[in-house]
């Protein structure tokens, strides 16, 4: 606030009124569409303020991800229930990121009368369903540890194993280790041990994780064969 005090203290009020129509001028005459790109724009550069008007008015229109990354400012700054509001408006579009956003705040109870993890869970699992990778990731997540609900039953039912690799699958590797275990020694999800499929994932990990495999191996055999 003090910074914006002080540019309009240096500059004449002429100048300012002029700026404001035209600024007025070309929101009017601009669509959703552009609205949104003007507001990522600025956003991306970390103007917060210059893109508050073009995501609102987007948004206002309908446009979904200007009320996707309107809500996601919002939610930043503590006004939760607008976040929220938002989120709800863009997830009824059919938006993954809306979905995702709003099943996050629910789960969270943050913006609304109270937490429904049930509710907030099923979001997030329509996001998930649409592909968006967060999401994928969180009800991988979920499954893995017994978290957002699910009962032992649940995390070890053929579902979770399916969204345990189709997290896998966007590199995850909470997933990936956990795939790299089971298909090593055999677990719960009815996997048999196949050391061939726990290398592959094994390898997977490695890349990610910028392992060598070779050099590893051979630095465990130098410390196991330490001399005496």
């Amino acid at each position: 606030m003090r910074k914006w005090s002080r540019i309009r203290s240096s500059l004449g009020a002429a100048f300012w009124l002029g700026s404001f129509l035209l600024l007025a001028a070309n929101q009017a005459s601009a669509g959703p569409a552009e609205e949104y790109e003007a507001g990522l724009k600025s956003f991306q550069v970390g103007d917060i303020v210059g893109a508050m008007n073009p995501l609102r008015s987007a948004a206002n229109a309908g446009h979904a991800k200007a009320q996707v990354l309107l809500a996601e400012i919002l939610d930043r700054s503590e006004f939760d229930e607008d976040a929220v509001a938002l989120y709800r408006k863009a997830a009824e579009q059919g938006d993954a990121d809306g979905m995702f956003g709003l099943g996050t705040m629910i789960v969270a109870g943050e913006g609304v009368d109270k937490k429904d993890v049930p509710a907030g869970r099923a979001w997030i699992q329509k996001a998930a369903d649409l592909g968006h990778q967060q999401a994928t990731r969180v009800i991988a997540q979920a499954y893995l540890k017994g978290e957002l609900g699910f009962s032992e039953a649940e995390c070890t039912s053929p579902i979770a194993l399916h969204w345990v690799k189709q997290a896998a699958e966007t590199d995850y590797l909470p997933a990936i280790d956990a795939l790299a275990s089971a298909y090593a020694l055999g677990n719960q999800w009815g996997i048999e041990a196949n050391k061939a499929i726990a290398d592959q994932y094994l390898a997977q990990a490695n890349r990610i994780r910028n392992i060598d495999a070779a050099k590893a191996k051979k630095k465990a055999r130098r410390v196991v064969a330490s001399p005496n």
